[in-house]
């Protein structure tokens, strides 16, 4: 099925992290759909990004909410049931791509700091909208994840680590949600040309050789065709806002499977 013909008329979507990159796309491609979107960002400089060029029906809600700020979260889902009636699927799309070298060489900072940004983040956005998602007894929760969580990547440790903490973090939710009608699942979109894909043509030329590194080894699987096409990464996240992969809440999924197969072919966890 083409994202042309996605229907998510009146679904009311809170995409985090939504002012650009990846984030973009999925609220460009969700509102084009017909779903209500409550974007948020990390600053208030970053707000007209997230909502430019949505114009006009369905409605689309702005707020200030650093997924590491529980207050702020809490503001925003606040004001998407004043505007909106409340949240039917979270997006968890917010994250850093955290220090690269040696695991042993990082900081511990920045490696806390991607802890705190990619697994603690969706738990906190997980806090703030799964009350009204049970109150109302149904709803989803898509965590964007990565191959890298799923298998390893050396180098970029603090990221791989944090992406298979939500993979498994994910697994947990779905089972405790069962009874209250919530299905959550860990989403990798495949390498894609936006946000933490882009070129960064500044690394190549800065003095960290491990970045660097990491900016030579992504250009090459750019080279090689390995980087998925943006509209079949932000298409099979739709099926899973849309609700086709709710037969297979918990599970990790990316942007080549064929979700409706797998649906079919199971009823259960």
């Amino acid at each position: 099925m083409s994202q042309d013909t996605m229907d998510l008329t009146g679904l009311r979507v809170l995409v985090t992290g939504a002012a650009g990159g990846l984030g973009r796309a999925i609220a460009e491609a969700a509102h084009a759909a017909g779903a209500h979107l409550i974007l948020t960002t990390r600053t208030a400089d970053s707000l007209p990004r997230a909502a430019a060029g949505l114009d006009g029906p369905p409605e689309v809600v702005t707020a200030v909410a650093d997924v590491t700020n529980d207050a702020e979260l809490a503001a925003a889902v606040k004001l998407a049931t004043e505007r909106l009636g409340g949240i039917d699927v979270l997006v968890n799309n917010a994250g850093v791509s955290g220090p690269v070298g040696p695991a042993w060489e990082n900081g511990p900072a920045e490696w806390r700091h991607t802890l705190e940004v990619n697994l603690e983040g969706p738990l906190a956005a997980c806090r703030a909208v799964l009350p009204g998602m049970i109150e109302r007894g149904h709803g989803r929760v898509v965590t964007v994840s990565s191959h890298a969580g799923h298998t390893r990547w050396p180098y970029v440790s603090a990221y791989s680590v944090s992406k298979a903490a939500v993979n498994k973090l994910t697994e947990n939710l779905a089972i405790e949600l069962l009874p209250h009608g919530i299905t959550a699942f860990s989403y990798h979109p495949g390498m894609v040309n936006v946000g933490l894909g882009a070129p960064a043509g500044e690394d190549q030329d800065g003095d960290d050789p491990w970045r660097r590194r990491l900016s030579s080894w992504l250009d090459a699987q750019r080279e090689a065709g390995r980087f998925a096409p943006l509209d079949a990464a932000v298409g099979n996240l739709l099926r899973l806002v849309r609700g086709d992969a709710d037969p297979l809440t918990g599970r990790y999924l990316t942007y080549e499977d064929d979700i409706e197969a797998l649906a079919a072919a199971t009823g259960h966890v």
